[in-house]
């Protein structure tokens, strides 16, 4: 789809992806490197992402919703395999046959409707360390390894709960209990690390990396000399550029006032394109590599921006950069108080998407 100049636009770079999809992998080459392309690869288009990384050589992809896998089925080839992180229902089975997916069963009855189903794609059985969300008891892996043993799982996986804070002690807690619990299956493929997991070290790595906001360039903070990039870029026009005067309130509640004389700008871009609205007066735009920061509350189609420090006074149509190179994804996150995860994964319909496949 065409970049349109009446609202927000989005332009997606798959090399970008792409290339952070390597840095990642590079960083721990003893082990395969899958992808986390859930909620639409977090915003950024499943179905052109998954198609990217195919042609790079990714070969394990994971999503949250049998639907979601269906919609990867058609951008990858026959030999890559897709685990959906909810599990199975009885309901859901047809959808898990058509598309060929591999169910992550996280409870004891989702194995025995796997066992029953005839299901050939294999199966993966995921471990509660001690993040307490998802996942089978790890008091009773004797029994689950007893009930496996004649179809036994593909992959034992489980998900660290600090993996953003490496020093935590949390993560040695986790990793001690996966030890244990993946002596059980010996035939099985070991997975523990989201992109976080990554960074913390070797021994967490095992036999399959389940990186997902890093293949999108945000994420905790990284090692030195890795680098990932940012590959979404979230530009907004400006439809009014107006001066206001010392003591002027800006917007619903009057929740900025006016300390000197500004020059504004009201840019269209509002929550309900999934701009967060905890940026209200915290957030900023970029414009020619200058802040722009955010007056006011974000409204459902509006957000107003100071535009005095622009060395040249902008027009309706000039774009400001809320995403991207100027405008850091975890920065921009921060400043409204919430995670990349969020901001990209949210954008909403209204946004039009492009995706670039050449630099």
């Amino acid at each position: 789809m065409p970049n349109r100049t009446d609202g927000p636009d989005a332009e997606i770079s798959l090399p970008v992806v792409v290339d952070n999809y390597r840095a990642l992998g590079a960083f721990a080459p003893q082990t395969e490197c899958g992808a986390v392309v859930k909620a639409d690869a977090y915003g950024h288009g499943a179905l052109q992402v998954s198609k990217a990384l195919y042609a790079a050589g990714c070969r394990t992809f994971f999503v949250a919703y049998p639907h979601e896998g269906m919609e990867v089925r058609k951008a990858v080839g026959d030999d890559a395999v897709i685990h959906v992180f909810n599990g199975i229902t009885e309901t859901d089975c047809p959808l898990f046959e058509a598309a060929r997916l591999s169910a992550v069963c996280n409870r004891e009855e989702e194995i025995h409707l796997w066992l029953s189903s005839g299901l050939q794609t294999g199966y993966v059985l995921h471990f509660d360390t001690g993040m307490n969300r998802l996942g089978l008891n790890s008091d009773q892996v004797s029994d689950i390894a007893a009930l496996t043993k004649q179809h036994p799982p593909t992959l034992v996986m489980s998900h660290l709960a600090c993996a953003d804070q490496p020093q935590n002690e949390m993560n040695a807690k986790q990793l001690d209990r996966f030890r244990k619990i993946a002596q059980h299956f010996p035939s099985a493929r070991k997975s523990l690390c989201s992109t976080g997991g990554i960074y913390i070290g070797p021994e967490y790595h095992f036999d399959l990396l389940r990186p997902g906001i890093g293949l999108y360039g945000g994420g905790p903070a990284r090692p030195p000399g890795l680098k990932l990039t940012p590959a979404l870029t979230l530009t907004a026009p400006i439809l009014s550029v107006f001066d206001v005067g010392e003591d002027e309130t800006i917007g619903y509640g009057a929740s900025f006032t006016v300390k000197r004389p500004m020059t504004l700008a009201t840019v269209a871009l509002g929550y309900a394109d999934g701009y967060l609205r905890s940026a209200s007066n915290f957030g900023f735009g970029m414009r020619n590599g200058v802040p722009c920061p955010i007056m006011g509350r974000v409204s459902m189609d509006l957000i107003t921006v100071d535009v005095s420090d622009l060395e040249e006074r902008p027009s309706p149509g000039d774009r400001i950069e809320f995403i991207g190179p100027k405008a850091g994804l975890e920065i921009q996150a921060e400043a409204a108080g919430s995670i990349g995860y969020e901001l990209t994964s949210r954008l909403g319909g209204r946004i039009c998407k492009s995706w670039r496949t050449e630099e």
